[in-house]
């Protein structure tokens, strides 16, 4: 088995034995994703498209809701309010999105929900293709968001 480098968002290989029925071992080979420490980090592994599109994100949410607390967690960034996770960043190869912990109460069509994938009932998340074109819906809920705050969501 080849372990983890500290190195940010690599690939590393991994193996490990599997056993079938007849108590047969075969090595099994799979990439393993390591998850980045820091925003930089982050932000260093990102073409240049996406890097901007998280820097506008990171500005929106800090210039909207400034009383958020920035921080990387699980390879994400990710903001909390209030001691608790209140949206975070989800970067895929075409697009980001931004999920939102309490965006079952919110009101936006633009909100989706992750179906059976998502464990927490209370989380959606928006698309973010082009930012300019979701920037006054993403303003909008944000400050929704905040003012809702967390009571009406079942804690994890």
């Amino acid at each position: 088995m080849y372990l983890a480098s500290k190195t940010a968002n690599t690939h590393l290989p991994l193996m490990v034995s599997v056993s079938n029925k007849n108590l047969q071992y075969k090595p099994v080979y799979g990439l393993f994703m390591v998850n980045q420490r820091t925003i930089d980090e982050i932000l260093g592994s990102l073409q240049p498209t996406q890097k901007e599109t998280i820097q506008n994100l990171r500005a929106l949410i800090k210039n909207t809701v400034p009383q958020t607390t920035e921080l990387v967690k699980n390879g994400k960034i990710v903001y909390k309010l209030q001691e608790k996770d209140f949206v975070w960043i989800s970067n895929y190869q075409s697009h980001m999105d931004l999920d939102f912990s309490m965006g079952a109460s919110l009101d936006s069509d633009m909100l989706k929900r992750r179906g059976v994938a998502e464990k927490n009932e209370n989380v959606r998340h928006i698309s973010i293709g082009n930012f300019d074109k979701v920037k006054p819906e993403l303003t909008k809920l944000l400050k929704q968001a905040a003012t809702l705050g967390f009571e009406h969501c079942a804690s994890k």
